[in-house]
């Protein structure tokens, strides 16, 4: 068994008997929520809460252990009409942002299905991380037989000296309630990139925004 395997192994077991803890909890609301105090309800809340949190870290583990899957029997797509299913799926959350990717457009590249997902995670970090309008711009070169793509934004920014750091597992650099996350998406990025043959980095400096670039063969 992999490690992977036994990464979606032990998330299978605890996923129910998660359901089953939420479960009891719900129907323990139900059943008493005209008889608890204010405190008692919170208590329960918190219960709850904690458990929906459970069960979402739950699913980014899955991604993750997805994530390292090769990409030779992926199927290839236009990698632009990628990108606008990342922007719609992420449409509540881009009201206030100018997306721009003409460049990327133009490209006419083919990449891996699973670069979906990468621009994805790349674009809700750029909508997260920000403190009042945001600017991103997807940015195209070639080089080397590589096709570079960066995701530019106009955001907080972040230290260079923590470069590698946020790349790992569950690493944060930001407490949960200011930003919301489980710490994975950037590694979930970095292993997927990383099964199709290329490489993912970052250049930030707090307050001036960030580029993740990630590159890949040009045949991938």
């Amino acid at each position: 068994m992999s490690d992977d395997e036994l990464l979606l192994a032990i998330v299978h077991d605890i996923r129910t008997h998660l359901r089953k803890s939420m479960t009891a909890a719900q129907r323990l609301e139900k059943q008493t929520k005209a008889l608890l105090t204010p405190e008692q309800q919170g208590s329960l809340e918190q219960i709850l809460s904690g458990g929906r949190d459970m069960n979402t870290l739950l699913g980014r583990l899955v991604k993750y252990a997805l994530a390292g899957a090769s990409a030779n029997d992926q199927p290839r797509g236009d990698v632009a009409v990628m990108f606008d299913t990342a922007v719609r799926r992420l449409a509540g959350r881009n009201a206030d942002a100018e997306i721009e990717s003409d460049s990327l457009r133009a490209s006419g590249i083919q990449t891996p299905s699973s670069i979906e997902s990468v621009l994805g995670e790349l674009l809700d970090n750029a909508l997260k991380f920000r403190q009042g309008p945001v600017r991103v711009t997807i940015l195209v070169e070639q080089a080397e037989g590589q096709n570079v793509f960066g995701v530019k934004d106009t955001g907080i920014g972040f230290d260079p000296q923590f470069g590698e750091r946020i790349m790992r597992p569950l690493e944060r650099l930001h407490p949960a309630h200011v930003y919301p996350g489980c710490g994975l998406g950037l590694a979930i990025c970095q292993r997927t990139i990383e099964a199709c043959g290329g490489r993912l980095w970052a250049e930030s400096n707090v307050g001036d925004g960030s580029v993740f670039w990630f590159s890949l063969p040009a045949q991938a």
